[in-house]
């Protein structure tokens, strides 16, 4: 156990600190702008929304690579990885560019159509739209990277490139937009190409290590049929879960909260703030597991794998339980740190509760969801979500008219529950 123990947390904490470093960034990337112009931080709002909707939905092609990597690396076939990493990364670098070429030439015409905007505003917006499109491609590469080393049992190497990208980053962001250090002042585009040169840096130390220890692959095995079936086999079912459970499911509860009033709002988003920090060791020990678990069964112990999938989960139970304990004990200085609003605290006080059984069941949730997808069984959760998405739909329409947000987070609590049981059931 104790082994198993540390294996798990040598990916574990790279990743989290990962996870961090990218939220801080986001927040002072929007607060540079934001210092810049109210209406500038409006437009890159608009378009960085677009940009990281399209991101997440291709990035979906860096889990596809971490379940067939894990698979090839838990049989021992090196060569196999690698040609597995080498095809993801080609197609990676032809969808992100058409993206990038697509996003240039219809750019223009689809936020005059779709979102109205025009003159002064749509040239301004279009100057960060563009060398933002290519961050696209760029973020892409990255997850594949991190999923390339995750595999090899590599993370530091994620937390390091993040590190340099981010400072790299956050210093040309700042220099660019206002004009500092003998930079030129491009204003909101600043932003765009700081991100851009950020990430190439980010890109380039991904890329050192590969290039000392990449064995060589056989032409031939450069191109496997094979394997690009099976991509394509797992990517609409990740895809259409992403969309169901982080885009329609989310749009459903924020247009039903929008409808109980502006107290309720703000309320529903202080606490999706504070859930969204409490609950990032989930997806880490999610991931970490994930890759352990699958990599054991592709070599044919199942029941270490098993072993796995506890003790991630009991490790992550751990970690936010003492997480939630001590955000409990300090829920008032907490939240206060987010918002002024005495009455809104007071009101998400009284919800925490409900915030931290939430976390807390997306443990054994999101692990048993990970391996399930990683052994086949990617269309079970595609329609057991697509399911939930409806029940959870309706319930929260009728709880939220009833109990208002209270009657909301205990819906989405019980989605969660079902569904935990359900892939349980399919892991024995």
């Amino acid at each position: 156990m104790k082994y198993k123990v540390k294996d798990i947390n040598r990916l574990v904490y790279p990743i989290l600190l990962n996870y961090l470093l990218n939220s801080i960034f986001e927040i002072l990337d929007q607060a540079i702008v934001g210092h810049y112009s109210s209406q500038s931080f409006a437009l890159v709002g608009i378009a960085s929304s677009m940009i990281y909707a399209v991101t997440g939905a291709f990035g979906i092609m860096s889990t596809v690579f971490n379940i067939i990597a894990a698979e090839r690396k838990g049989k021992k076939d090196e060569a196999g990885f690698e040609s597995v990493f080498a095809i993801n990364k080609m197609l990676t670098l032809l969808i992100g560019f058409l993206f990038f070429i697509i996003g240039c030439l219809g750019g223009k015409l689809f936020f005059r159509q779709v979102y109205g905007i025009t003159g002064n505003d749509l040239i301004e917006m279009l100057s960060y739209f563009y060398p933002a499109a290519f961050t696209v491609v760029q973020n892409m590469l990255i997850f594949q990277y991190s999923a390339y080393y995750r595999n090899c049992f590599n993370t530091k190497i994620t937390l390091y490139s993040t590190i340099v990208s981010t400072i790299v980053n956050l210093f040309f962001d700042y220099s660019l937009v206002f004009g500092c250090f003998g930079l030129p002042q491009l204003g909101t585009a600043g932003a765009a190409w700081g991100s851009v040169i950020g990430l190439f840096v980010g890109l380039f130390i991904y890329q050192i290590p590969y290039w000392r220890k990449h064995s060589p692959v056989i032409a031939k095995r450069m191109i496997e049929k094979n394997t690009i079936k099976q991509m394509f086999r797992l990517y609409p079912s990740f895809l259409g879960q992403e969309f169901l459970e982080n885009t329609i499911l989310v749009f459903v509860v924020s247009g039903i909260v929008s409808r109980m009033g502006t107290d309720q709002m703000a309320v529903y988003s202080l606490l999706g703030t504070v859930g969204g920090i409490v609950g990032l060791p989930v997806y880490a020990y999610a991931i970490a597991a994930q890759t352990y678990a699958l990599q054991k069964r592709a070599s044919g112990n199942k029941d270490e794998a098993k072993e796995y999938l506890k003790t991630g989960a009991g490790m992550a139970f751990l970690v936010i339980g003492i997480v939630c304990i001590c955000c409990w004990i300090g829920k008032e200085q907490m939240l206060r740190c987010i918002i002024s609003d005495t009455n809104i605290i007071q009101q998400a006080k009284k919800l925490l509760i409900f915030l931290f059984a939430i976390q807390l069941i997306k443990v054994p949730y999101q692990i048993y969801m990970s391996y399930l997808q990683g052994i086949g069984y990617e269309k079970l959760v595609f329609y057991c979500v697509a399911a939930g998405t409806i029940a959870t739909s309706v319930g929260v329409l009728i709880c939220g008219t009833l109990w208002k947000l209270s009657g909301i987070y205990a819906i989405m609590f019980l989605e969660y529950l079902i569904l935990t049981w359900i892939y349980k059931g399919y892991t024995r």
